[in-house]
């Protein structure tokens, strides 16, 4: 009985042993505390970035070729090549049968100055003497013009119908000018016409003048550099013709300076029709660049300038020095001819900058001008643009 009870206590005193050394080994190294249950695979599963969400068709390959060639020119073929950028002077040529804004400005202040014209022509015939009411007619009518231009051109007008009307209404007052001026130096005081001749004769001008430039657009539609061409070829010829009238009138002046004044006017009528013809048939087949009538002015002017020293050749002598206005006249038409001649050959492009802002860096810009007759005579009234 004793030794069974001393194996029976060996034997519960080894199985607490054991349970002690499980106890204790648990307790030391846990397994618990960082089991692999808690980064399970499960929780960043590939499907949270499945290649569906970026499918190849967005980026295909073949916009990134193997051969490491990558042509980033191939992508914008939805656009179009750089050469369509390249040539913009190009671009408006589909609007280049329409006016452009710098003719329906020579317009707008042309029909400004007929409107006024108009006006005051309108008081002398009404015989309006009040200071402050004689500014009614050319007030309304020298804005009421230009509105009327503005709804002539509702839709646009074509390119050269306003520049035309412009030289037509500056071209027939300048020949009602040219008309009553002669009328008036070569008649006696008594049958002259005086201020309401001058008016008369300016306004029917201008009138006809502007209807039959409005005829000439509509029906030649001529360039604006020839509508400019025979404005300056009539101005031409009046400056010539005058030098030359005037040189070319009797020596004595037994009549003072009436003879003088009849040659001026005579010679300035005729060379203004001469220049307004001859430059008007030479547009029907040559027109102009804008620096080819520039070297025109120029030339001009030169040949005036080279005039000058022949009025030293009459110093002491017994000939009237007016001769010499002849040689002037003579001189400022060659200049005229030559420089025409030698600038035929230039365009606009090469010197003046096309496509962009012709108001930029500017501080004023003349739109037009013309002739307005004032009491006691006739005046030019210049409109612009100051920014």
């Amino acid at each position: 009985m004793l030794s069974r009870s001393i194996l029976t206590f060996a034997a519960a005193s080894l199985m607490a042993m054991f349970a002690c050394e499980k106890t204790a080994g648990a307790q030391g190294y846990p397994p618990q505390p960082y089991p692999p249950q808690p980064y399970p695979p499960q929780t960043y599963p590939p499907q949270t970035y499945p290649p569906q969400t970026y499918p190849p068709q967005q980026y295909p390959p073949q916009q990134y070729p193997p051969g490491g060639n990558v042509p980033w020119t191939t992508p914008a073929s939805p656009y179009p090549p750089a050469g369509g950028y390249g040539y913009t002077p190009v671009q408006p040529a589909a609007n280049s049968k329409y006016r452009t804004d710098i003719e329906m400005g020579v317009l707008y202040g042309t029909a400004a100055t007929y409107g006024v014209g108009v006006g005051i022509w309108l008081d002398v015939e009404a015989g309006i003497d009040d200071p402050g009411l004689k500014f009614i007619a050319p007030v309304v009518l020298g804005v009421g013009a230009p509105v009327g231009a503005y709804f002539l051109d509702q839709p646009k007008m074509p390119k050269g119908m306003p520049a035309a009307i412009s030289a037509g209404l500056f071209l027939g007052a300048g020949e009602g000018l040219g008309i009553w001026a002669y009328q008036f130096t070569t008649t006696n005081e008594a049958d002259a016409w005086g201020f309401k001749g001058l008016s008369r004769a300016m306004t029917l001008g201008s009138t006809i003048g502007g209807v039959g430039g409005f005829a000439a657009g509509y029906y030649l539609e001529p360039s604006p550099k020839a509508s400019a061409f025979a404005s300056s070829g009539a101005m031409w010829g009046a400056v010539v013709g005058s030098m030359v009238g005037y040189g070319s009138t009797s020596a004595d002046n037994k009549d003072g300076w009436k003879d003088n004044n009849d040659g001026a006017s005579l010679g300035g009528l005729i060379g203004y029709n001469v220049g307004l013809g001859a430059t008007a048939a030479m547009s029907t087949i040559y027109t102009p660049s804008w620096m080819n009538l520039a070297w025109m002015w120029i030339g001009g002017g030169i040949g005036a300038a080279a005039g000058l020293p022949v009025y030293l050749a009459y110093a002491g002598s017994d000939k009237p020095a007016k001769r010499g206005l002849m040689v002037q006249g003579l001189f400022t038409g060659i200049g005229i001819v030559a420089g025409g001649i030698f600038s035929a050959g230039l365009k606009d492009d090469d010197y003046i900058t096309v496509g962009k802002n012709p108001l930029q860096n500017k501080v004023a810009q003349v739109t037009g001008f013309g002739l307005m007759p004032v009491p006691g005579g006739a005046g030019v009234q210049i409109g612009g643009l100051l920014f």
